[in-house]
């Protein structure tokens, strides 16, 4: 089976390493995981980078910094 994952974060320094971890220990990864940060003002977008280096399945999609959260900013 084949597939695509796209996650969107913002701010999730505390919790996206524990999703990050699971995700590379899988025996069935996507064949492309997109995570959208979408402006993170903390270190949610070091952390995401930290795991993509060495592994080229796993894209990220920075957005723009912006003062309110917005759901349709990641669309």
């Amino acid at each position: 089976m084949k597939y695509i994952l796209i996650t969107p974060v913002r701010n999730e320094e505390k919790f996206i390493e524990n999703t990050l971890r699971s995700m590379v220990a899988q025996t069935l990864r996507p064949e492309r995981w997109v995570i959208v940060d979408d402006g993170s003002t903390d270190g949610t977008l070091r952390v995401i980078q930290k795991y993509s280096t060495n592994r080229p399945w796993i894209d990220v999609d920075q957005r723009q910094k912006r003062p309110e959260r917005s759901f349709s900013g990641k669309v």
